[in-house]
């Protein structure tokens, strides 16, 4: 609907809204607390970034209010990426309802896969409009019962639709084909597809894949080409929310990974944490952040780890073990 596009059009306020930790992603659903709040600036900030109204832009002014907002900022990074000639672009909302952290991107309730769809809509939707009303994007899906399905929802849809099991998925006049959560079984057709484009100076975008399985084996040479594919690619907008110590890893081009936490100091805010080159994963973010929650002595030395720490170090590389044989 023009509504909806309109409002993903809308420039971001100056000023952002406030919106609670554990609330970020619970739901798919649009909707933020709109009360402004006053807090003072935290102790770290984003050196020499202001608001349009001249104050200290905040830490986490970064982050997302709702949904809408993260798939909307996902495409203007995506543009942005594009404009300096990256052809090789992913995109991971990693939504807590379907996300699982040993399987990945699941889809286990009733209405899953639509809400998946949906999100990759208005993502490309978004992308349409910042590439210009003359942009060729296509929306390629894993399966043509889905891409048939969705073509006939969407007959309005400002992008093309198609799906991983067409014989030709690149035509011509392409300029950018984006992969909707691509699963195992199209990730040859997906590698070939991506190869031609990018031949051809057209741009790829995978957003929220699905190649990794907790419920089925995948062979060795499977992982490797898979890891191999995604390697190559760019991550231009990242959000994974970490509910376990109330905190988000978050990437947006062109900058670093962040690891942001929950602010105590300021309730319903976040502070960051870390930055580094890359994401931030296994031991080091289990260090980093219980050594951010590990408490302080009165010389402000840390506290050797107590035996519940130990115990939840033990359980952490359990299942790093477990995700390593995905």
């Amino acid at each position: 609907p023009a509504s909806s596009r309109a409002a993903l059009a809308t420039p971001r306020p100056a000023a952002r809204r406030s919106v609670a930790a554990r609330a970020k992603f619970e739901k798919i659903a649009v909707g933020a607390d709109d009360d402004a709040t006053s807090a003072e600036p935290s102790t770290i900030e984003i050196k020499g970034v202001m608001n349009d109204d001249g104050t200290l832009k905040f830490d986490d002014d970064e982050l997302p209010d709702n949904l809408f907002d993260a798939v909307n900022t996902a495409a203007i990074a995506t543009d942005e990426a594009i404009a300096q000639g990256s052809l090789g672009n992913l995109v991971e909302l990693r939504i807590p309802e379907l996300w699982d952290p040993i399987s990945g991107n699941v889809m286990a309730e009733a209405g899953d896969q639509l809400k998946v769809w949906e999100i990759t809509r208005e993502y490309t939707r978004a992308l349409c409009e910042r590439l210009g009303p003359d942009a060729r994007v296509k929306a390629v899906f894993p399966d043509a019962g889905a891409a048939a399905m969705l073509a006939a929802r969407w007959p309005d849809a400002p992008f093309a639709i198609a799906s991983a099991n067409d014989r030709k998925l690149y035509d011509d006049a392409d300029e950018v084909l984006v992969f909707a959560a691509p699963d195992p079984p199209s990730l040859e057709s997906v590698m070939k597809a991506s190869k031609i484009a990018n031949e051809n100076g057209a741009a790829v975008v995978l957003i929220n894949p699905r190649l990794a399985s907790g419920d089925a084996g995948l062979g060795l040479n499977f992982r490797r080409m898979r890891e191999n594919f995604l390697g190559r690619m760019t991550v231009v907008y990242a959000l994974q929310p970490l509910p376990w110590c109330n905190g988000s890893i978050f990437k947006r081009f062109p900058g670093q990974w962040r690891l942001y936490l929950e602010d105590e100091a300021r309730p319903g805010r976040f502070k960051l944490v870390k930055e580094s080159y890359q994401r931030l994963a296994g031991d080091e973010l289990d260090d980093v952040v219980m050594a951010e929650f590990r408490p302080k002595g009165e010389d402000g030395e840390e506290i050797e780890a107590g035996a519940v720490e130990k115990v939840f170090g033990i359980v952490a590389s359990m299942q790093r073990f477990m995700n390593s044989l995905r």
